[in-house]
């Protein structure tokens, strides 16, 4: 399976993470409409993964006060444990490798994950939408 990901620079696409990240986190999830669409609030930008011209994953990425933060990880339920989490994840690692401060948010339940990719664990649990995270940070 051939995984191409990419910056979302078209609207069809933009639509498309926010219909990814509905499916994943409205529905799946049950995580607040409200709270999942925040999207006016914030300045981020988006990335796409796609098998053969599909829509099945996205994330976004935005510069903060304290480094790059990434988030929004969402892969659709048919597609999970095909490696596009991880190629989602390992493309912004690539594009920001000369960055001395990425770091995420992960919900409990994937740590794991994202420890595998090389991130540690900063800090206590915390939740957000009433699911603990914790956050992580890249250490290179």
């Amino acid at each position: 399976m051939e995984i191409n990901i990419n910056i979302v620079t078209t609207k069809e696409d933009y639509s498309d993470c926010l219909d990814i990240r509905k499916k994943v986190f409205i529905e799946e999830q049950n995580i607040n409409e409200k709270l999942e669409n925040d999207d006016s609030k914030v300045t981020a930008k988006y990335i796409i993964a796609k098998v053969a011209l599909s829509s099945v994953g996205t994330a976004r990425f935005r510069r903060t006060l304290t480094g790059i933060k990434l988030e929004r990880f969402a892969v659709l339920k048919e597609y999970r444990n095909a490696g596009i989490g991880k190629e989602l994840v390992l493309f912004l690692l690539k594009r920001f490798k000369n960055e001395k401060n990425i770091y995420l948010n992960s919900q409990k339940e994937v740590v794991n994950f994202y420890l595998k990719l090389g991130f540690k664990i900063v800090g206590d649990i915390f939740y957000e939408a009433n699911i603990p995270h914790y956050k992580m940070k890249f250490i290179s």
